[in-house]
């Protein structure tokens, strides 16, 4: 069985998701602030969108911005801060996932959305962004008031998933395997169910190879497949 890097973007995005609905189930009308030089490459807001919500990836790497929108992490590229701002309060309102991405010097367009007191349900800072660490600027005053701090609890209900890794071939036998997952989900299960949906929209690296999920051990055995722990 192949051995995959456990910090590949899938996974990293996966452990992202899991500390965002840890905290709050759906993000639809939600607003994350992800800044920080570089942090356009952290899968954050991959894993925002995924989870239904909207963010503004505030980042002084013009590459990196430019990388996450070919990846199809960030919809697009903005010059001003206002452009940014009006695109997101109407998918905001209307409850939409959708990702900005403006290269600005940071500390700047931060002041600016303090003095027009904008609140973003979430700030994430830096470029080490995980479901574990969430780190966190003290400076910035009337953004960090309207923040939440996200913590990953490991699992995304009351029972606790392992992290598997599943290999597929191809294209065709990743989609197969996509749905054998998804028949034995709980109808109810929103956010695993979400996430084995939408990652695929989101994240290039998961349109081949194999798909990270969380699984019970049971279902492990449903499916036939020990797959590959992280």
């Amino acid at each position: 069985m192949e051995i995959v890097n456990a910090h590949d973007r899938q996974l990293e995005t996966l452990r992202i998701y899991g500390g965002l609905v840890a905290v709050r189930k759906d993000w639809g009308g939600g607003l994350v602030l992800c800044c920080g030089d570089g942090c356009a490459a952290s899968g954050t807001s991959a894993a925002v969108n995924i989870a239904g919500g909207a963010t503004l990836v505030l980042d002084a790497d013009a590459g990196a911005v430019k990388a996450a929108m070919r990846r199809g992490e960030v919809d697009f590229v903005v010059n001003t801060l206002d452009e940014a701002l009006r695109a997101l309060k109407n998918q905001v309102r209307m409850r939409r996932p959708l990702s900005v991405g403006l290269t600005s010097e940071v500390s700047g367009a931060l002041r600016e959305m303090v003095e027009r007191g904008v609140q973003p349900d979430l700030l994430l800072i830096g470029t080490q962004q995980n479901g574990d660490a969430i780190l966190r600027d003290e400076s910035i005053g009337a953004l960090q008031a309207g923040g939440m701090e996200v913590r990953s609890s490991g699992q995304t209900s009351k029972e606790s998933y392992d992290e598997v890794y599943l290999s597929a071939a191809n294209a065709a036998e990743l989609r197969a395997m996509d749905d054998r997952v998804l028949a034995i989900l709980p109808a109810g299960d929103v956010v695993r169910r979400r996430w084995m949906q939408r990652v695929v929209n989101y994240v290039c690296e998961a349109r081949s190879g194999g798909r990270w999920v969380w699984l019970t051990k049971e279902e492990r055995k449903r499916l036939g497949q020990s797959g590959y722990q992280a």
